[in-house]
């Protein structure tokens, strides 16, 4: 059951981002629209957003549900939240953070990242590239570039 879903429209992103909350924070999805949107914030973390895709370093203090992940990609999870604003580490730098040799298994995990920017999967880089990102590549890059260039300035 859905308790509440805000929308906010992202300019820096050309698309509207979708905010689910049960009790907790429970998802982040970016949505490509045709129609216009309206939009909603209920919810203090949805300010939060906005703030951010503005380009306000934000430390996110929500409480998240990611209960229904496996163990594994909920460590990986919980260690990525740490990678701080205008950083990024590597696939295989996450892994070894974990006590894992797997920097796929750790890519894989940060795949099924229900709530990304606030558990910012985005900041995990492959070592050779930029990597891969749910929302795609362009969308992670100009995340990147919005983070880049903010702490630049800090």
């Amino acid at each position: 059951m859905t308790d509440s879903i805000d929308i906010i429209f992202v300019e820096a992103l050309d698309c509207y981002v979708e905010i689910e909350y049960e009790a907790k924070l429970r998802s982040i999805r970016f949505v490509k629209s045709k129609g216009y949107l309206k939009d909603r914030k209920t919810q203090s973390t949805s300010y939060d957003l906005e703030r951010y895709f503005k380009g306000v370093k934000i430390d996110f203090s929500c409480e998240l549900e990611i209960s229904h992940l496996s163990p594994f990609a909920q460590k990986v999870l919980e260690e990525t939240r740490k990678i701080g604003y205008g950083r990024t580490i590597t696939y295989s730098e996450l892994a070894r953070k974990i006590g894992c040799k797997g920097a796929r298994a750790v890519g894989r995990a940060l795949a099924s990242n229900p709530i990304p920017i606030v558990i910012p999967c985005h900041r995990v880089v492959a070592k050779h590239g930029i990597g891969g990102f749910s929302a795609g590549v362009d969308i992670k890059t100009r995340l990147l570039e919005l983070e880049k260039a903010k702490a630049n300035n800090l």
